[in-house]
């Protein structure tokens, strides 16, 4: 029996970037920990799943990043903020997109590129939960990035749009801590906009679709 063809899969990283040091302009305590450990992690097995022996089984990295217009914002192009995380810079290959706005898709190429990669699991990670990352993975799933036409039968097949919640972080908001502003987000996007998962069962998934049997 021959292997079914391996899904195309594109991990979304949204605005890891040095601004988000910024001693005082976020807050004293971020969400989720573990968040850079789990983006290491995560890039280094679709990495390791792009290099796959399987015949067409390439899966994707995207880097978004935020160029403010404000001035005094961290991310303006003026600052070092607007720089990436060392941990999640990109390498040759991998395809990177600017953002002034909190959607990736606003005047950008983003979803352009998802149709043409013709994406059936979009894995989104990133900074902040609450502000870019929801912004895009509501933007994602109402412009259906991750549908397309098959190709023999011409039936609409719907993909899936994944947000991995211990790669993903914000900071507290007025009254509200970290963990609770991180956890209401993804409760509010869970089921409507994406499926919600965690960074062990994705590498688990990409183990499983990318090493040959």
């Amino acid at each position: 029996m021959s292997r079914r063809p391996p899904p195309n899969d594109v991990l979304l990283l949204i605005d890891i970037q040095l601004g988000f040091d910024h001693p005082t302009h976020w807050g004293s305590r971020r969400s989720n920990p573990a968040f850079q450990t789990n983006i290491t992690d995560l890039l280094h097995g679709f990495r390791e799943a792009a290099r796959s022996p399987i015949a067409g089984a390439r899966p994707s990295i995207i880097h978004i990043y935020h160029s403010s217009l404000n001035p005094s914002s961290p991310f303006h192009p003026s600052s070092d903020g607007i720089n990436f995380q060392p941990y999640a810079a990109p390498i040759q290959g991998e395809l990177v997109i600017s953002k002034s706005v909190n959607s990736a898709f606003i005047d950008t190429n983003l979803e352009d590129m998802l149709r043409v990669l013709e994406v059936q699991r979009l894995f989104v990670v990133g900074l902040t939960t609450d502000h870019c990352v929801s912004t895009s993975v509501r933007m994602a799933a109402n412009l259906g990035v991750t549908d397309h036409l098959d190709k023999e039968t011409g039936g609409l097949v719907k993909g899936r749009i994944i947000l991995i919640e211990d790669a993903a972080a914000t900071w507290e908001r007025g009254d509200f801590d970290a963990d609770t502003v991180h956890q209401v987000q993804v409760a509010s996007l869970k089921g409507e906009f994406c499926e919600v998962t965690t960074t062990d069962e994705v590498l688990k998934m990409i183990y499983s679709t990318y090493t040959p049997t």
